[in-house]
Order: structure tokens, then C-alpha cells, then sequence
């Protein structure tokens, strides 16, 4: 897998391999000629295609590089019904935010379901909706390589924004508890920002929602 670091917000488009030549896009944040080029650069020296694109949630952060992957893979994106009002007002917070934005492409017409196993050639990822940040937010588990693509849920010392609509901070802790900190303690957690970390590390020490019940957002709910 690879990580790329895209547009004003630092967002982390990661990208893995399917086990058979396929590349599985998560969250495309490109939204510059730079970005795709560096993003088309990493597929090639790696000699994969692009098959899917799986949207964890559908902020402006996560959606600006939908358009190109449609426009040039033929790819669109599928996401949790929940967060399709998500995905439809990212181009007003791009006029908010003075972002450019290409038009969004129509979605995938299979959403992603909760609790359900998606199979991408040799990739099986388990689909677990985790709102708090945005309504339809979910996280994919691979459980055969200990990793979870978690979107904005939980940081490396930190957790997502609950400011946003469609943002509860006291549902947010409990996708972390019940979700997430359900998992493995081994298992890495590839954030939509910042570094990696794993759910132990977490669990021990994030400030905000940890394993004993004493963080933040957990004291006094």
C-alpha cells in the first residue's frame, strides 16, 4: 500500500493493492496536475490499475480527487447511503472554503453496507460504520493484514472533528469504543491525516478516547 498526502487539508489518500494487480483507492484527495501526477507515478512504478474507489466519508477533504478518478479510470465512488447529503454539499463547502472543484461524478450504484464483507481480487474488507464525524462515516477492516483504513475517527493522539454537520461528539467515543477498540491490539490504523498508528497505542494513551474509559470526550457522558 501507499499513502499520499493531498490539497489544502493535508488529507491522506491511501491506496491499496488488491493482490492481483489492482489498486483500491481510498478517500481520492488529488486535486492538483502535481498530485495526479504523483499519484499515477506511484501506480506505475508499482505496475498497478486502479479497480475501485471506497469512500470512508465524503467531506471536501476526501471527494476532490472523485471526478478525476472517474474521468480517468471510470471508477466512481461508492460510500455509505447515509453520508450521500455528505458527499452533495462538499461543492458548497468548496465555495465556503474557496477551494477549487471539479463537478462531482454520479456515485457507484452499490452502496457500502455495515457489517458487510467486500471481496476486491484478494482483498476481503469488512465494512463498519463508525458516525461521530459524519453521519455515513464507516472504516474498512482487513483483518488478514491486521490494518484498518479509518478515515477521520481516530488519530494518532487525537480523534476526528465533531464540529461539522452531522458531527456528535459522544457518538463519535462510542464508535471508537465499540468499533475500534474492539479490534486487536496489533492491528495499524491508516488515518485520512497525519501518521499511522495502531489500536493499542491508542487504547493506552489517546487523550480523547483511551481503553479505560478516562479520556476527554469520555469523563462524565
Amino acid at each position: 500500500m501507499f499513502v499520499q498526502t493531498c490539497n489544502a487539508f493535508s488529507e491522506n489518500t491511501v491506496v491499496v493493492h488488491d493482490g492481483e494487480g489492482g489498486a483500491i483507492v481510498f478517500d481520492p484527495g488529488m486535486s492538483s496536475p502535481a498530485e495526479w501526477a504523483e499519484f499515477e507515478h506511484s501506480l506505475q512504478e508499482r505496475g498497478w490499475t486502479p479497480k475501485a474507489v471506497l469512500m470512508t466519508h465524503a467531506h471536501l477533504d476526501h471527494v476532490l480527487g472523485c471526478a478525476g478518478m472517474a474521468s480517468r479510470y471510470g471508477l466512481h465512488p461508492q460510500l455509505l447511503a447515509a453520508d450521500e447529503p455528505t458527499y452533495g454539499m462538499a461543492p458548497r463547502a468548496a465555495e465556503m472554503y474557496g477551494v477549487p472543484m471539479d463537478p462531482l461524478p454520479d456515485l457507484h450504484p452499490t452502496r457500502l453496507e455495515d457489517g458487510k464483507s467486500i471481496r476486491l481480487g484478494k482483498l476481503v474488507l469488512e465494512v463498519k460504520w463508525t458516525p461521530g464525524h459524519a453521519p455515513g462515516h464507516v472504516v474498512f477492516v482487513d483483518t488478514a493484514n491486521q490494518r484498518v483504513i479509518g478515515g477521520d475517527v481516530l488519530f494518532q493522539g487525537s480523534v476526528g472533528r465533531t464540529d461539522l454537520p452531522g458531527g456528535d461528539s459522544d457518538v463519535l467515543a462510542q464508535s471508537i469504543e465499540k468499533v475500534l477498540y474492539a479490534l486487536p491490539d496489533s492491528f495499524e490504523v491508516w488515518p485520512g491525516h497525519g501518521p499511522s498508528t495502531t489500536i493499542g497505542q491508542e487504547k493506552r494513551s489517546n487523550p480523547f478516547v483511551n481503553g479505560k474509559g478516562t479520556g476527554m470526550m469520555q469523563v462524565g457522558r
